[in-house]
């Protein structure tokens, strides 16, 4: 017995002696040869490192106003499984989808989400209008989750069922304004246009880091010394373009694509001796805000460097250039209008039979084509025509800082697509900022130069200028007095009455500029009753300060072509005439006269409007030279100012009233006179406060003493040319009123024309439009 136990404790002690000696072999492996391996592993456990973004430059118009900046926002993340367990799913849904705008089915699905076991998710985002909340909207979620809780009973408020979640946006505070310059940048942190996209490396910074280790919970532990390497952020943009002067382009575009329903329209303002962009305007348009609710085949397309047409007339600024270049233009000479045959085919005048035996400055005023085909095609040639065109920069794109610019397409094959190049149709595919680019080299003296958008690059930290972009001359086009010329020639497409341009005049400015009316190619033919339309010009015309092209692809005419400048030259006229009081260029007292002695009219009797349908009394409005602002949304117009009967010179904006004064909304009136406040108020029923002398550079509607009150402050013109913008704080006058008193290829056996804008011949026989056969 002694023996077996024995026998049986050396057994357990080899065993014991075994196991302490594997366990000694093990520990040694694990402490000498595996320890690097173990404790990297083990680290890597311990360590945390988070990213620290960096934030997005801002972008400035000239003036320093914010067009584009980070801000902090929220996400609405919910919790299937937390939600579900209530039963609330459809109540949630039901709430949120009224409070984000969202589909109340689309928010049912994402709060039963389930994964790929059949579980119910503990975490999901609700896509992009739940994404990147701005906080107006964030603090409606909060609201709302506040009463939800309140409603089933649920004590606290911090269920985590919706949540949300803070981060960085990018927000564009303007919304609409200057959309197709800014670009935008979507929910992921990606540019997608503009110049989001293209200065993006500019923009962006660099993130940053943060390294620390932690505990098995997720808590820092205390001995952690953490790593911090800081995000440096992107510079910030100081661009060329005018918030205001953007205003007024996109309010002016805007009323006029309501009106004509146009395909799309574009309108492009230039400084003409620095080539830098002051606005640009495509419509359709978008909100960047809310990117993902429009169209970007249609909405995003930037028009002014993306879309090529047939300019038509405004194209024979390159013609008339040439010709007087070379010395082949005389205003006095005569020719036969009407027709001209070319090879095998004849090109006609817009006007068929023409005018009868006419000078060729006359050719000009009435946009004679055939005149063109004389000066470019026969005169000329096609060599010397070809050279111009190369040396107005229709032979490359114009390199402006925007993704996306196309060329222009230049392509005689036969004898008939030279001639009809001379007038801006058949061989001839240009963009509108190669166009306007053309017209400005004319308007500072001869210099083709690069436009350009990015004005300053500046330090976010600091706020010191890292680069600014100096203007770029391209090339010497014509001479000085070359070019001198050419404006008095393009004044008097405006000024003159048998000019085609007289819907662009403004009173106290002379404006220098040419309409374009150019068929649209339909299955290889033109049509007759579709057309591109167009007016560039500036002003003024002795000493150019800005320059605008105004395009409109399609426009609803009514069939007649004559109208091309109630789109264009009126839109045009609207925006220079604000721009220019904005400027603080001072009109010319001698103006009126001026005009008078061309045979113009420069003072209209303002119609009466009372009971018309809005959309009749602006037509009425611009058949008399008018702009009208519809104050209202009522059926028929109650009231105006002026009132009927008044005289005033053209491009005056009349106001035009279609709802009771209680509900009638306060339209814009920056840029306005203080006269023009006072009548706008006295219209209105309010009372109106006024500080300062000159014109209106800020209002604000409040109640004073139980009554609506217009306060507005003017500064003079020549302290904001001086300033280059509005102030906050000046001192002055206070003037009240109680507003109690009245107080593209050319098809071989056709020829487009060029109706430009013009009236009836005296015969009575109806104008041709481009595209008739031969």
């Amino acid at each position: 017995m002694s023996q077996k136990i024995r026998v049986r404790s050396l057994l357990m002690g080899a065993a014991f002696t075994l196991l302490f000696v594997l366990l000694i072999g093990r520990l040694y492996w694990l402490q000498i040869v595996e320890a690097s391996w173990l404790v990297a592993k083990a680290e890597a456990m311990w360590d945390v490192e988070r990213t620290l973004p960096a934030e997005r430059g801002t972008i400035y118009d000239r003036n320093g106003q914010v067009l584009a900046s980070d801000a902090k926002g929220y996400t609405v993340v919910l919790n299937p499984k937390l939600i579900n367990e209530l039963g609330l799913a459809e109540e949630v849904a039901q709430g949120l989808a009224q409070t984000l705008g969202v589909d109340e089915r689309q928010l049912y699905e994402h709060a039963t989400s389930r994964d790929d076991k059949g579980e119910f998710r503990k975490y999901r985002q609700i896509g992009n209008e739940g994404r990147q909340l701005p906080e107006e909207k964030a603090q409606l979620v909060r609201e709302w989750k506040a009463e939800f809780l309140k409603e089933h009973g649920i004590k606290g408020d911090n269920w985590q069922g919706v949540t949300l979640e803070e981060g960085q946006m990018r927000y564009y505070p303007k919304g609409e304004l200057a959309a197709h310059v800014l670009g935008f940048v979507n929910k992921n942190g990606d540019p997608v246009s503009g110049i989001e996209l293209e200065m993006d490396e500019t923009l962006r910074g660099t993130p940053g880091s943060i390294q620390y280790q932690k505990d098995r919970i997720g808590q820092k532990l205390p001995d952690s010394r953490p790593e911090l390497i800081p995000p440096k952020d992107g510079q910030s943009l100081v661009l060329t373009i005018d918030q205001t002067i953007q205003h007024y382009a996109e309010a002016a575009v805007k009323k006029a694509y309501e009106q004509f329903r146009p395909k799309s329209m574009t309108a492009i303002a230039v400084d003409p001796q620095t080539m830098e962009v002051l606005a640009l305007v495509n419509y359709p348009t978008f909100n960047p805000n809310e990117y993902w609710k429009y169209d970007p085949d249609k909405d995003f397309r930037n028009m002014a460097i993306q879309s090529r047409y047939e300019p038509g007339s405004t194209f024979k600024l390159v013609t008339l250039a040439a010709a007087v270049d070379q010395g082949k233009f005389n205003p006095n000479a005569t020719y036969r209008s009407g027709s001209i045959r070319i090879t095998n085919r004849t090109l006609n005048d817009h006007r068929r039979g023409g005018w009868g035996e006419i000078t060729y400055l006359e050719g000009l005023l009435r946009s004679s084509n055939v005149a063109f085909v004389k000066l470019g095609y026969e005169m000329l040639g096609e060599n010397v025509l070809r050279e111009y065109i190369d040396k107005f920069g229709f032979a490359r794109k114009t390199g402006i800082d925007l993704p996306g610019e196309v060329g222009s397409t230049i392509n005689f094959r036969y004898p008939s697509e030279i001639a009809t190049a001379t007038y801006g149709q058949g061989g001839v595919i240009v963009t509108p900022m190669q166009q306007i680019a053309a017209y400005a080299a004319i308007a500072n003296g001869g210099k083709l130069m690069q436009p350009y958008v990015v004005k300053q690059v500046v330090d976010s930290e600091t706020n010191e200028i890292v680069s600014e972009r100096k203007p770029k001359v391209v090339g010497q086009v014509v001479s000085e007095d070359v070019a001198k010329q050419i404006t008095n020639y393009l004044e008097q497409v405006v000024s003159d009455d048998r000019g085609t341009g007289k819907r662009a005049r403004i009173d106290g400015y002379t404006v220098a500029g040419k309409t374009g009316t150019a068929n649209i190619v339909v299955d290889g033919e033109y049509s007759s009753d579709t057309w591109v339309v167009s007016f560039i010009g500036y002003a003024p015309a002795d000493n150019p300060r800005i320059v605008v092209a105004v395009i409109a692809d399609q426009p609803d005419l009514g069939g007649d072509s004559n109208r091309a400048g109630e789109v264009t030259a009126t839109t045009f006229k609207e925006i220079v005439s604000q721009s220019l009081r904005y400027m603080g260029v001072k009109p010319d007292s001698a103006m009126p006269a001026a005009v008078a002695s061309l045979g113009g009219d420069p003072l209209e009797t303002v119609p009466d409007l009372a009971g018309l349908a809005p959309d009749a009394a602006a037509e009425e409005l611009i058949a008399h030279g008018f702009t009208a602002e519809i104050v209202g949304d009522g059926a028929k117009v109650v009231g105006q100012y002026p009132a009927a009967g008044e005289k005033l010179a053209g491009a005056q904006q009349v106001y035009v009233l279609t709802v009771p004064q209680e509900e009638a909304p306060v339209p814009n009136v920056v840029g306005e006179s203080l006269r023009d406040v006072v009548q706008l108020c006295a219209l209105l029923g309010l009372k109106c406060e006024a500080t300062g002398e000159g014109y209106v550079v800020q209002q604000e509607l409040v109640e004073t003493e139980g009554r609506p009150t217009l306060r507005v402050m003017l500064e003079p013109l020549s302290e904001r040319a001086a300033k280059g913008e509005a102030t906050d704080s000046e001192e002055g006058s206070v003037t009240e009123t109680d507003g109690s008193e009245e107080d593209a290829g050319t098809p071989a056996d056709e020829s487009p024309g060029d109706p430009d804008d013009e009236g009836l011949p005296a015969d009575g026989e109806a104008p041709e439009g481009e595209g008739a056969p031969a």
